[in-house]
């Protein structure tokens, strides 16, 4: 025992209410719980940034496990910050190995129902065909719109994990969203 108590502030609906810089130094302490609520709060967003920038579930997936293995692996350099910028620069990295190794191949899912970033829809002809459109846009874009807009992270972040100079982050963000919706955009009718 390390002389400090575990505490946990717990909701009413047995929600885990501490920071994540506090599970990640439980977690880093070898608390497998604490590094397991982390996982539960971020692998939606790694997995969606690893889908996106792989074009394919399956493939995304295998990163996102790759992920959470190699950040429980290194969660002892966690130095603060905002923990999901800390994961997804893994999860950047983990996809570059993998495209390093082989040139993956673009898989789509015809059935997939493809909801464009957080924006609600109430009617079938509002969705949009996101994945196609993300393949439009040069990997630069793509990695930048994936991991600002879909990822939510701030430009500077994409920067650190990306190791890109922030203005050219925020100028694949800017072209990328702009060819997206030029991309996305119906047709007018006369």
């Amino acid at each position: 025992m390390n002389g400090r108590p575990d505490l946990y502030l717990v909701t009413d609906e047995g929600r885990d209410m501490r920071t994540d810089p506090d599970l990640a130094a439980d977690a880093a302490r070898g608390n497998e719980a604490a590094f397991a609520e982390l996982v539960r709060r971020h692998q939606a967003r790694v997995r969606g940034m690893s889908r996106r920038l792989t074009g394919s579930a399956a493939a995304g997936d295998d990163i996102a496990q790759a992920t959470f293995l190699t950040a429980w692996q290194k969660i002892g350099t966690y130095a603060g910050g905002t923990f999901s910028a800390w994961i997804c620069a893994i999860c950047w990295r983990e996809f570059l190995q993998v495209r390093r190794k082989t040139r993956p191949e673009i898989e789509f899912d015809e059935t997939a129902e493809i909801i464009p970033f957080d924006r609600p829809t109430d009617r079938q002809d509002d969705r949009m065909d996101l994945s196609r459109a993300l393949e439009q846009l040069s990997e630069a874009q793509r990695v930048c719109v994936v991991m600002c807009v879909a990822a939510g992270l701030t430009h500077r972040e994409a920067a650190e994990a990306t190791g890109w100079p922030l203005g050219t982050v925020k100028s694949h963000v800017l072209r990328g969203v702009e060819a997206l919706r030029k991309h996305l955009a119906k047709p007018e009718v006369a």
